[in-house]
């Protein structure tokens, strides 16, 4: 069977990275049977992707985008000017998709951010009677919409990765689903050479987004508060981990706008991520101390690799895994409502009191749950091949 994946796009989001390489390894098919759509061959070349799935240029043609400019011009509706352009960027490769070919909508979180390019591919391909697979997710009631529950029904499968989302699914009657852990548990951490501030001391990190912390927010006290509580009352380094590298969604920024406030300190750092692939920064993640983490991939290459952590949370994803590795709710900092100043502070101490417990436990609960994405396979030809 040949399997399909609109939604790769590239590598510079490590975690679409990690769901490409895990997909893989799970589904344990030839390459030239995993096709992805990708817009940045020559990264995902870098980062070794292209060694588990076939690539598909979608090049950004100079003529495609003026054309996108020009119709926003003309059109005033959002919504049709969106359908437009996705209409331009995916329609060249779903064409390619044959009638007895798979669709895997991959993403992770892809569904909770608006009526997006995820409707767009996954109606097209519904029309078609293609098979389609909603692969990984996470979904929570607050981002359901009519349009996306019409189209979640008509999914022949549902991959989540945690029981929450299966439970709100299944409240709306969408029972083809399967609950399994992240593709990304899979992947073992590849042996890279460590930054030399590893050499002097202890390293904590820290991962932020844009969608938990921006310089103007009111939740710009959490990350100074907890930052300085680390200085004043640990003699740890401070290692920042940038996970997603794209323009619109750099976390270098965030990054970087806390090493330039602390950079007196000769304490905090940033690391190197745009020259490492995912398990790479897995290994580094793996020798830190403790692991603070926005980006979801992130926090799991600390789960996966023992690490006790805190998932700085935005979404039900963070809740949910957590949840299902049986971790004290305290370790998910809801970063979306009552961000007082020592919140994450609060619970790094929680972290710090428990940090053998955590670790223990982690190692006890990793090694089944990690085994349970063996099942995948089965549950994939069950459905699409009865």
């Amino acid at each position: 069977m040949k399997i399909y994946f609109p939604l790769h796009l590239n590598g510079g989001n490590r975690g679409c990275e990690a769901i490409a390489k895990g997909t893989a390894m799970i589904l344990n098919e030839p390459k030239e049977n995993l096709i992805g759509f990708c817009n940045n061959i020559a990264l995902d070349n870098y980062l070794g992707i292209s060694k588990y799935i076939s690539l598909i240029d979608a090049p950004q043609k100079k003529t495609k985008l003026l054309l996108r400019k020009a119709h926003r011009l003309i059109c005033p509706d959002h919504q049709k000017h969106l359908l437009f352009v996705y209409k331009q960027i995916y329609d060249p490769f779903l064409k390619t998709i044959p009638s007895d070919g798979i669709v895997f909508s991959t993403g992770g979180d892809i569904f909770c951010y608006g009526n997006n390019e995820a409707i767009y591919t996954s109606a097209d391909c519904q029309k078609r009677s293609l098979r389609t697979v909603l692969w990984g997710c996470s979904i929570g009631e607050e981002n359901l919409t009519p349009e996306k529950l019409k189209i979640l029904k008509n999914f022949n499968l549902i991959y989540v990765r945690e029981s929450l989302t299966e439970e709100i699914l299944q409240n709306h009657g969408i029972r083809q689903t399967v609950c399994y852990p992240d593709p990304a548990f899979i992947l073992s951490p590849e042996k890279v050479s460590l930054p030399e501030y590893f050499k002097t001391k202890e390293v904590i990190g820290i991962n932020l987004s844009r969608f938990v912390i921006y310089p103007q927010s009111i939740k710009l006290g959490m990350i100074i508060n907890f930052i300085d509580y680390i200085l004043k009352k640990t003699d740890m380094q401070i290692m920042f981990v940038s996970h997603v590298l794209w323009f619109d969604q750099d976390d270098r920024k965030i990054s970087k706008y806390f090493i330039e406030m602390y950079s007196q300190t000769g304490r905090v750092h940033l690391l190197d991520a745009d020259c490492l692939n995912y398990c790479e920064i897995r290994h580094i993640i793996s020798k830190c101390r403790y692991f603070i983490g926005a980006r979801t991939h992130s926090v799991i290459s600390a789960y996966s690799t023992c690490v006790p952590s805190i998932a700085l949370g935005y979404s039900i994803k963070s809740k949910g895994i957590a949840k299902d590795l049986g971790l004290d709710e305290q370790l998910v900092v809801d970063c979306t409502n009552d961000c007082y100043d020592t919140k994450i502070t609060d619970a790094f101490t929680y972290l710090q009191t428990n940090e053998i417990e955590i670790k223990q436990h982690l190692e006890t609960v990793m090694p089944e749950y990690k085994q349970r994405l063996k099942g995948v396979k089965t549950d994939i030809n069950r459905v699409l091949n009865p």
